[in-house]
């Protein structure tokens, strides 16, 4: 009897069978790190629900900061009171700072949260510049406010420009009366029309009809005004639109040309 075994050797098969348990073993890792990502991931989200809640959190206190002056007080208290007690973390501050803008003489407006659960209102007065011819008034930031029914400073300069025109006039107003102010002269109004000409109405003076280049123009005027001055009185307009000089027109109705 013979006995014999057939046994074949497959070492390629072998060696993979072998790479089976190291390959579950990174698998398994792997799996374990998807796994804890989504469920960190989960803990976040579950988490800040949980902090922005609406009836989490509520805001316990608002302070106001700043020189209130003309502010009406009781507006203020109101537009602030809504989101008292409103979730903390949740209060949107641009939409609280909003709300405050609205209340009359308030220019500036910063919100700053504050730990535990306390707002900081920083209110900056609002300084009116000029009137706005069309309604409203020009304050000193070149923005447009609305004090219906509020008492305002007298004196002020009216400004009159295209819709939106606000802060390019606030912008030249600076420059024109830094050029007129060592000549002891207040502009009372000024205009700038649709097709960008400006024109200076002064005080207790004749009009200036500068056109483009505005400041160029006036400065140049200026320097030849303390010839003019004996006139100025009887001055109605002084046109500054030409190349090498300027007309004048009087109040009597004649005119020159310099």
């Amino acid at each position: 009897m013979r006995m014999g075994a057939d046994i074949r050797m497959n070492p390629a098969r072998d060696r993979r069978a072998s790479r089976w348990p190291g390959r579950l073993r990174r698998l398994d890792r792997r799996h374990a790190r998807i796994a804890a990502v989504v469920l960190s991931a989960l803990v976040a989200v579950l988490g800040m629900r949980a902090l922005l809640a609406p009836g989490r959190f509520p805001v316990r206190s608002v302070r106001i900061v700043g020189n209130l002056g003309r502010i009406p007080q009781p507006l203020l208290v109101a537009a602030v009171r809504p989101f008292l007690y409103r979730n903390f973390y949740a209060l949107p501050l641009a939409t609280v700072g909003a709300a405050v803008a609205q209340v009359p003489w308030v220019g500036s407006v910063r919100v700053e949260r504050r730990f535990p659960r306390a707002l900081v209102i920083y209110v900056g007065r609002l300084r009116l510049a000029a009137r706005w011819a069309r309604g409203g008034w020009v304050d000193t930031q070149g923005g447009h406010a609305h004090l219906g029914g509020y008492r305002v400073p007298a004196g002020l300069p009216v400004f009159q420009g295209p819709p939106g025109s606000e802060q390019e006039m606030w912008s030249h107003y600076g420059r024109f009366a830094a050029l007129l102010k060592p000549a002891g002269l207040a502009i009372a109004a000024l205009d700038l029309s649709d097709r960008g000409t400006w024109r200076v109405a002064l005080r207790g003076g004749p009009r200036l009809v500068l056109g483009h280049e505005a400041s160029v123009r006036l400065a140049r005027f200026m320097a030849v005004f303390p010839q003019l001055a004996g006139k100025w009185p009887a001055m109605r307009q002084v046109d500054l639109r030409y190349t090498n000089g300027f007309a004048v027109g009087w109040k009597t109705g004649r005119g020159i040309k310099q």
